[in-house]
Order: C-alpha cells, then structure tokens, then sequence
C-alpha cells in the first residue's frame, strides 16, 4: 500500500494580528527607510513627505482592489486566483506565474543579497569603518528562514511579530524624539509644492513623480497576507482587513519618520543634498546617524543596523512563504508540478515548494552577481549592490505588471 501524501495546509493557525504582522514584515519598515529615504529626497527634496503621503493615497487604491478579491476568493495562491475568477484562466495562470516566478523568487534572492549588503554598512558603520565581504553574510537569510518557514506558518509569524515589533519600536522612538527636540522648527512646509525646490508646474511634477516612484517600493510585500488566506481564521474578514491596516499604518510610519529625518537635517537643498551624497558614498548609513544621535552614538548604531538585518529577514522569511504558498496553490489546481502540492506531514507546510522556491531564488542570485560583474564591478560590495539593484529592478518591474492584472479583475 503507498504512503499517503499530505495535501493540506495548516488550518486557522493564526488569525488577524497574525495576517497583520505577517504584512507589516513583508513591507520591512527599518530596511524601506535605510535603503530608500535618500532616494526619495533626492528627487523631491523637501517634499519627500507628500510625495509618501501622494503615494499612500495611490496604493491604497490598489490595497482596495486586493481587499474586495480577498474577501471572495482566500487561496494560497491569491494572485492566481484572483484573476481567474475575474478575467479567465489563462490569464490567471499567467499572473500566478508573473508573481510566483519572476516577481516573488526573484524578489527572495534580492532580499538575500540586500540582507548582504545593508549588513555589511552596518557593521562599516558599528566598526568605524571595517568593510567586511558581503558574501559572507548572504547565506543566513537563505539557511535559517527555512527553519521557521518549515515549522510552519505559526512559527514564522511569530518570528515575524517580534523582529518587526523591534524595528518599529525604534523608528517611533526616532519619530518621537526628534518631534520633541526639534518642536520649534515643525513646519508644513514639506507637505507643499515648493518642497521641491522647483520653479515651474513641469518640474514640480518631475520632482514628486521622482519620489513617488521610489516612495511605491516601501509598499511592496503588503500583500503577502492574501497567501495565507487558507491558514487564518476567519479569513474573508481577517486577511483584507489586516491587509489595509497594515498599508495604512506603515504609509503613516513612513511619512513621520521621513519628516522626523527632515526635522533632524534641515529644510534647505543643500542640507538634503549632502544628506543624499552621504547615503550614497561608502560611509556610515546618514539614518544610522541620526538614529544613534538620539539612542546613543554606539548603541544607537548598534540597534539600528541590528534592527535593519532583522527587518530583512523578516521580508525574505514572509516573502519565501508566500512564493511557496503560490506555487502550492497553483500546483494543487493542477498548473504545476503534483509534488509542489505536498505538505509536510506534521507542520502542514509547503515544504517542497519551500526549497524549490529557495533553489531557484539562489540561482536568480548567482544570475545577479554574474550579471553585475559582466557590468564592470568586480569589488564585492560593489557587486553586491549592483546584484541587488539588478534582481530589484526586475522585481519591481513584474510585481506592478501583476498588480495591474490583479487590479483589473477588481
């Protein structure tokens, strides 16, 4: 007689704040703030605050379309779902395949090789400038996320709910402090139009288009819920609920901390252009800075880069689970491979799927360092970041290709 294959997710193996935080780490505040808050002031100056304030307003549109498809069709593999019960199938096949593919893996190996980088500049800026090679740190997201991600969705959520916790934490006592020491000097002017610096209607838009464009990249993995519709309790109420709470809450999040930033450095373009100059120059991260000043110019330092390194993991770990949630799915409709179907038989995870998914992200990563060096960079940090921007701009690049379906059906 043949062994009989478990099929079957974990059921109701957590519930709304579970969804909630599994969306906050998907969006990973501490690493959005260390790696995009230059860009974003690079293009909009003073007003990168309403750009993030413009772009919260927009994507909640999309979080809108998400929350009305969440609520009638919970599937592991949401974004298929969604558009085969909107358009037809074929095109669901092919968005579960844009999203699964060439967004969410893509996507796992450019979050391991961010884990690389953003670890090696906090340990630069720790150490006082001891450059370590990056590639050291990149396998440790990819190794120990499969432990949770293994046990199961309830463990991972609970990794999830305290490394996000922590990183949150930090950027709110930021956000308080620099509110408190610099009371006098609150202004609206980051939330107007002359922000930016810009003469004319035509720059204006240029600048806060700029920033939206960067600001938008804060908000990718809000989503990462909808693939754990069939492990929530309640979740035609649970999952789009948390979902849109989660988008809110961080668009806030990220508007105080980007005017707290703004608050600390100065209204002026030359103080955001040094800001800018600073971020992108192989120097102490200028948000550690900042952070540090309030918190401690050693364990400030330390607990920011600590909290950036967890905020990445927390996005690799939900971002692994939720590709493989897709291909189970996809795989249980009979659109891929049987085996991807399979379930652990005591966790109840994805577990095949898992290590398909980490398989093929380490490739897309190899793909990305070679892609880089035939660039020109041969350096390992410099590799590393231009693997990471490589693999990042073709995620990004599907991720709103797939949303712009999703949203169709809607």
């Amino acid at each position: 007689m043949s062994k009989q294959r478990s099929s079957e997710l974990m059921r109701n193996a957590t519930g709304f704040l579970g969804s909630l935080y599994n969306s906050l780490a998907g969006q990973a505040p501490a690493y959005s703030i260390a790696g995009g808050a230059a860009l974003i002031m690079g293009s909009a100056y003073a007003a990168a605050p309403l750009a993030m304030l413009l772009t919260l307003l927009g994507v909640l549109a999309i979080v809108y379309s998400i929350f009305v498809l969440a609520r009638k069709y919970p599937h592991a593999a949401s974004f298929y779902a969604y558009v085969t019960n909107t358009i037809n199938a074929r095109t669901g096949f092919i968005n579960g395949i844009i999203y699964a593919v060439f967004y969410s893996i893509v996507g796992v190996g450019s979050v391991a090789i961010a884990f690389a980088y953003l670890g090696t500049e906090g340990i630069y800026a720790v150490t006082g400038g001891h450059v370590i090679n990056p590639l050291i740190l990149l396998p440790i997201p990819i190794v120990l996320a499969l432990i949770p991600a293994v046990l199961g969705i309830r463990p991972s959520v609970r990794t999830e709910m305290t490394l996000t916790s922590i990183e949150i934490a930090i950027l709110l006592i930021f956000v308080v402090l620099s509110f408190i020491a610099n009371i006098n000097r609150l202004s609206v002017f980051p939330f107007t139009a002359q922000g930016t610096f810009a003469a004319t209607p035509t720059g204006i838009l240029t600048a806060l288009s700029g920033g939206l464009i960067f600001a938008i990249t804060y908000f990718m993995g809000f989503e990462v819920s909808t693939q754990i519709s069939e492990e929530v309790r309640d979740p035609r109420r649970s999952v789009p609920t948390s979902t849109l709470w989660a988008t809110v809450f961080m668009g806030i999040l990220y508007i105080l901390v980007t005017y707290a930033i703004l608050l600390n450095i100065g209204y002026t373009q030359s103080a955001i252009n040094n800001f800018v100059n600073m971020a992108e120059g192989m120097g102490p991260n200028p948000v550690y800075t900042l952070i540090g000043h309030y918190l401690g110019t050693v364990g400030g330092l330390i607990l920011f880069a600590i909290s950036v390194m967890l905020s990445v993991f927390g996005c690799y770990l939900a971002t692994l689970n939720a590709t493989a949630r897709m291909l189970y799915g996809m795989a249980r409709d009979r659109l891929l491979p049987a085996w991807l179907a399979e379930t652990h038989p005591r966790y109840k995870s994805p577990h095949k799927a898992l290590y398909l998914s980490t398989a093929v992200a380490v490739l897309t990563i190899i793909l990305a360092y070679v892609a880089a060096y035939l660039s020109g960079y041969v350096k390992p940090l410099e590799l590393t970041y231009n693997a990471m921007e490589d693999a990042y701009a073709i995620d990004s690049l599907y991720y709103v290709l797939s949303l712009i379906l999703v949203a169709a059906g809607a």
